[in-house]
């Protein structure tokens, strides 16, 4: 998996990596999805597919990818982060307007070397698509199992 640029309400979406290992997803949506991410932010192994004859992709918007990903059995321990540890946006949604850069409220403390985070914001605010703030945006929403955690449980 690797975050996708130019998404949401945050300006990105995909997994949150402590120590090299997939912890939790940074999604501006999560409806109770356990796998909040984009169709274009993660690939799967065709062997590993191959375990699972039943696997499917059911229609319903905004659920294609968590459906998906349930259906071939995915655990986070499976999920190998790309792109230097997901701190790289190797794909991006494109837009045909222009968009004012996203500000998402994510405590500095969390932004140093603990996880993905820092280096991602930092690349996204260079860019001028997104960047984090203590005070300003939409609280930044981390989840695990589908469901929102505080910051400090995921990141501390």
């Amino acid at each position: 998996m690797f975050p996708v640029g130019f998404i949401a309400d945050y300006g990105v979406s995909g997994p949150v990596v402590r120590k090299g290992k997939v912890v939790a997803f940074l999604d501006s949506w999560l409806a109770g999805r356990r796998w909040p991410v984009d169709m274009a932010g993660f690939a799967v192994n065709l062997e590993y597919m191959a375990q699972f004859p039943n696997v499917n992709m059911p229609y319903k918007p905004g659920f294609e990818e968590d459906r998906f990903l349930r259906s071939i059995g995915l655990r986070l321990d499976l999920i190998e982060p790309r792109g230097s540890n997901c701190s790289q946006i190797l794909v991006w949604h494109t837009q045909t307007k222009s968009k004012k850069a996203a500000v998402v409220r994510l405590e500095s403390e969390y932004l140093d070397g603990r996880s993905n985070l820092g280096a991602l914001f930092r690349s996204l605010k260079i860019m001028g698509v997104a960047s984090a703030s203590d005070t300003e945006g939409p609280k930044a929403l981390i989840s695990k199992n589908g469901k929102a955690s505080d910051h400090a449980t995921i990141l501390s």
